[in-house]
Protein backbone atom coordinates (compact mmCIF):
# COMPACT_ATOMS: atom_id res chain seq x y z
CA UNK A 1 0.00 0.00 0.00
CA UNK A 2 0.90 3.47 -0.58
CA UNK A 3 0.61 6.78 2.21
CA UNK A 4 -2.74 7.56 2.31
CA UNK A 5 -5.55 9.30 4.38
CA UNK A 6 -8.83 11.16 4.74
CA UNK A 7 -9.17 14.60 3.67
CA UNK A 8 -7.71 17.74 6.03
CA UNK A 9 -9.44 20.61 6.76
CA UNK A 10 -7.30 24.13 5.32
CA UNK A 11 -4.82 21.64 3.61
CA UNK A 12 -5.07 20.77 -0.15
CA UNK A 13 -5.01 17.40 -1.71
CA UNK A 14 -1.05 17.57 -2.24
CA UNK A 15 -0.61 18.87 0.74
CA UNK A 16 -2.70 16.39 2.49
CA UNK A 17 -0.17 13.48 1.02
CA UNK A 18 2.93 15.41 1.90
CA UNK A 19 0.90 14.89 5.59
CA UNK A 20 0.72 11.46 5.05
CA UNK A 21 3.81 10.38 3.22
CA UNK A 22 5.88 11.77 6.75
CA UNK A 23 3.55 10.32 9.40
CA UNK A 24 2.95 6.88 7.76
CA UNK A 25 6.63 6.52 6.07
CA UNK A 26 8.67 9.16 7.75
CA UNK A 27 9.06 10.84 3.77
CA UNK A 28 9.66 14.64 3.53
CA UNK A 29 8.79 15.75 0.00
CA UNK A 30 6.69 17.85 -2.27
CA UNK A 31 3.64 16.75 -3.79
CA UNK A 32 2.99 17.87 -7.06
CA UNK A 33 -0.65 19.79 -7.00
CA UNK A 34 -2.05 18.09 -9.60
CA UNK A 35 -2.90 14.19 -9.28
CA UNK A 36 -1.31 11.58 -11.22
CA UNK A 37 -4.14 9.07 -10.95
CA UNK A 38 -6.72 7.45 -8.58
CA UNK A 39 -7.80 4.23 -7.21
CA UNK A 40 -10.29 2.48 -4.48
CA UNK A 41 -9.13 0.35 -1.79
CA UNK A 42 -11.38 -2.00 0.75
CA UNK A 43 -11.53 -0.21 3.92
CA UNK A 44 -13.90 -1.32 7.44
CA UNK A 45 -14.20 1.66 9.70
CA UNK A 46 -14.23 1.45 13.38
CA UNK A 47 -18.11 0.84 13.57
CA UNK A 48 -17.60 -2.23 11.31
CA UNK A 49 -18.99 -0.79 7.99
CA UNK A 50 -16.74 -1.80 4.64
CA UNK A 51 -16.38 1.23 2.38
CA UNK A 52 -14.31 1.62 -0.61
CA UNK A 53 -12.56 5.06 -0.47
CA UNK A 54 -11.72 6.88 -4.05
CA UNK A 55 -7.58 7.83 -3.16
CA UNK A 56 -6.43 10.43 -5.36
CA UNK A 57 -2.34 9.96 -5.76
CA UNK A 58 -0.25 12.57 -5.82
CA UNK A 59 3.68 12.09 -6.96
CA UNK A 60 5.79 13.22 -4.62
CA UNK A 61 9.70 14.14 -4.49
CA UNK A 62 10.98 12.97 -1.80
CA UNK A 63 14.01 14.82 -0.08
CA UNK A 64 14.53 12.82 2.92
CA UNK A 65 13.24 9.96 5.01
CA UNK A 66 13.47 10.29 9.02
CA UNK A 67 13.72 7.44 10.81
CA UNK A 68 11.67 8.49 13.69
CA UNK A 69 8.01 9.15 12.42
CA UNK A 70 4.36 8.94 13.95
CA UNK A 71 3.56 5.70 12.59
CA UNK A 72 6.73 3.88 12.48
CA UNK A 73 5.25 1.22 14.97
CA UNK A 74 2.81 0.65 12.63
CA UNK A 75 4.37 0.03 9.52
CA UNK A 76 6.70 -1.23 7.53
CA UNK A 77 8.82 1.00 4.95
CA UNK A 78 10.16 -0.59 1.71
CA UNK A 79 11.37 1.00 -1.29
CA UNK A 80 10.47 -1.00 -4.11
CA UNK A 81 10.60 -0.07 -8.29
CA UNK A 82 7.65 0.62 -9.32
CA UNK A 83 6.98 -3.02 -11.29
CA UNK A 84 7.90 -4.81 -8.09
CA UNK A 85 5.53 -2.56 -6.15
CA UNK A 86 3.24 -3.15 -8.66
CA UNK A 87 3.49 -7.14 -8.04
CA UNK A 88 3.02 -6.83 -4.42
CA UNK A 89 -0.23 -5.23 -3.99
CA UNK A 90 -3.96 -6.52 -3.75
CA UNK A 91 -5.42 -3.42 -5.34
CA UNK A 92 -5.71 -4.03 -9.38
CA UNK A 93 -6.42 0.24 -9.52
CA UNK A 94 -3.45 1.07 -7.49
CA UNK A 95 -1.22 -1.91 -9.19
CA UNK A 96 -2.25 -0.41 -13.07
CA UNK A 97 -1.14 3.34 -11.67
CA UNK A 98 2.28 1.77 -10.33
CA UNK A 99 2.60 0.11 -13.61
CA UNK A 100 1.71 3.53 -15.54
CA UNK A 101 4.37 5.54 -13.44
CA UNK A 102 6.64 2.65 -14.24
CA UNK A 103 6.31 3.56 -17.84
CA UNK A 104 6.03 7.38 -17.44
CA UNK A 105 9.46 7.59 -15.15
CA UNK A 106 11.01 5.14 -18.28
CA UNK A 107 10.16 6.68 -21.81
Amino acid sequence: MIPKGWPIPGLDPSAVAEQEAWEEAGIIGRAKHRNFGAFHYGKELADGRKVRPLVEVHLLKARKQKRRFPEMAERDVVWLNPVDAANRVCEPELKQLLLKFGLASNP
